[in-house]
């Protein structure tokens, strides 16, 4: 394990990471992350309240409300915000959806799309949906998979943000995981921080909803 990555974490249960290549990033390092869920899961989120948004946060706001929260996977692109890219970045956000929607065989609904990196650049879509079927085929439970996808979505960070933590519920214990992408961008409303919690606690929409 990195020095900069935590080599003991509480990974919550059920929950699959991978990450690759898939030629968006001009470094030619990782840029495609992928968490899947395969008994699916329960979500809620807070989006930015910027007045511009990007299209993944159109599509996402979308999705959550059709599907009632349910989701089977999040699927993350750096390099490209796919923001300020009108109708044919909501097309692309889509496109990206229908495909991973596709390959582990779930409504387009239940997949959640982000995007990070450089704003008003047509996202290249054809190359996020070609790369899909090795990164969801890649996807595994684990720490290492989990450092892969904090790297992948990094992009003026200088080292993945991570945290963990476990809650005793009743006779139960509960792992909470955090990933954080983001280097002063949280300002105003969130800007372009992204941030991914998951836990293995049995959790309605309505009370994630006063989490946030």
């Amino acid at each position: 394990m990195s020095k900069d990555f935590p080599d003991k974490l509480h990974l919550p249960k059920g929950f699959r990471f991978s990450a690759l290549a898939a030629g968006i990033k001009p470094s030619g390092k990782p840029d495609l992350a992928f968490v899947y869920v395969p008994a699916g899961a329960i979500a809620a989120a807070m989006f930015t309240k910027n007045r511009v948004v990007a299209a993944p946060i159109v599509v996402g706001r979308e999705h959550l409300k059709t599907s009632h929260g349910k989701v089977k996977a999040v699927v993350v692109n750096a390099g490209n915000a796919n923001c300020s890219t009108g109708a044919a970045g909501y097309k692309a956000a889509i496109a990206v959806c229908k495909t991973a929607a596709k390959l582990i065989h779930t409504k387009p609904e239940q997949i959640i799309p982000s995007s990070t990196g450089v704003i008003g650049v047509p996202l290249p879509a054809q190359k996020i949906t070609d790369a899909l079927p090795k990164t969801i085929a890649s996807a595994k439970e684990g720490i290492k998979p989990l450092e892969s996808f904090a790297r992948a979505i990094m992009t003026t960070d200088t080292r993945p943000k991570v945290a963990s933590a476990q809650v005793r519920m009743g006779s139960k214990i509960a792992s909470i995981v955090g990933v954080a992408k983001g280097s002063g961008m949280i300002h105003p409303d969130m800007a372009t921080m992204l941030v991914y919690v998951f836990t293995d606690v049995a959790a309605t929409v309505s009370m994630l909803q006063k989490t946030l």
